[in-house]
């Protein structure tokens, strides 16, 4: 081989590095697309039905809809958070309760406190209601008996209650959050619905209360 062409061909290979180095500099430098992972689009957002419990003003500025069970205590310790958010931004939020029984078959008693709390809401009282038996959820994780203690704490007639648990109107209700959970592909509670994007878990108080001036600070600048 002579030495014209020994050096063609090396140049030739210098050529497919160095360009090689060039596109894979160029690829690795690109724009990427952002993570859309967690941002819901509209035709997924959760639905608010009159007959969902909600705290707070239908003109707040923020609503956050939540998928819960009683028989999860992660959802128990989001309770206490969520009140305190309450404390902290008054009517500027509003909450939607979603009845999602996911621990009913390991916690069968669980999917009687969603029946009973549907019924405490046509009487007004479901966040109370709410608040008391998530006090219980340890118990009731250890499979002890709650349902009675719950109503006994929160004044309702158990009578009462628990003729309205039998009505097919009050599962029918309940069936209904669990679809939508489905339709929205919901598998852990809780699962937070906060200003089109999808948050899943208890976040700690810092993080959501956080995450809520965010949003509502670009709420009022996109106001102005």
């Amino acid at each position: 081989m002579s030495q014209a062409v020994r050096f063609a061909i090396i140049a030739g290979i210098a050529a497919l590095l160095v360009g090689g180095g060039i596109f894979y500099k160029i690829k690795r430098n690109a724009p990427q697309p952002p993570d859309t992972s967690l941002v819901i689009t509209p035709q997924e957002q959760p639905t608010i039905r009159i007959t969902d419990p909600q705290r707070g003003p239908a003109t707040a500025a923020l609503t956050i809809v939540y998928f819960s069970d009683f028989g999860c205590d992660s959802c128990a310790g989001a309770d206490q958070i969520l009140a305190a958010l309450e404390q902290e931004f008054g009517e500027k939020i509003r909450f939607v309760w979603k009845d999602f029984p996911n621990h009913k078959n390991i916690y069968p008693e669980s999917y009687e406190l969603h029946k009973a709390g549907r019924c405490a809401a046509t009487m007004g009282k479901f966040w109370e209601f709410q608040r008391i038996a998530f006090l219980h959820t340890s118990e009731l994780r250890l499979q002890q008996p709650v349902l009675d203690k719950v109503l006994m704490e929160t004044n309702l007639d158990s009578n009462a209650i628990k003729k309205c648990m039998a009505l097919t109107g009050i599962s029918a209700a309940i069936r209904d959050n669990e679809r939508e959970a489905k339709a929205l592909s919901v598998t852990a509670t809780p699962t937070f619905f906060i200003d089109g994007i999808r948050y899943e878990g208890a976040m700690p108080y810092y993080q959501f209360a956080g995450t809520i001036r965010k949003i509502l600070a670009k709420i009022e600048y996109e106001s102005k």
